[in-house]
């Protein structure tokens, strides 16, 4: 599981590649074809169950220091876009911009 797909064949190993909920990737048991549908079904719960996780994780994330994600996300959007923007190519702006983030990661 998790190699990649390339023309019907898994690059690595040359096992036939697998339906894996939208996914291309290799596997031996997740296999949509041949698979019973209880496999499939279990198989796509775990997934949800992951997903769910990870969505509570982000929930508890936001709750405890969402303020201080959105000052880092902000300082870092600024600098990427003044970098795109050629308005950071000498290294006093970058220091600055490293002494924001760092300020904002206290």
């Amino acid at each position: 599981m998790g190699e990649e797909c390339g023309e019907d064949k898994c690059c690595d190993s040359g096992k036939e590649c697998c339906c894996d909920s939208g996914k291309e990737s290799c596997c031996e048991t997740e296999c949509c074809e041949g698979q019973s549908k209880a496999k499939m079904m279990m198989y796509l719960a775990n997934e949800a169950w992951s997903e769910l996780l990870k969505d509570k994780m982000k929930a508890a994330y936001e709750k405890s220091i969402g303020d201080k994600m959105n000052k880092i996300a902000h300082i870092s959007v600024e600098a990427c876009i003044a970098y795109w923007g050629n308005k950071m190519k000498e290294s006093s702006s970058w220091e600055e911009f490293e002494e924001k983030l760092k300020a904002a990661m206290e």
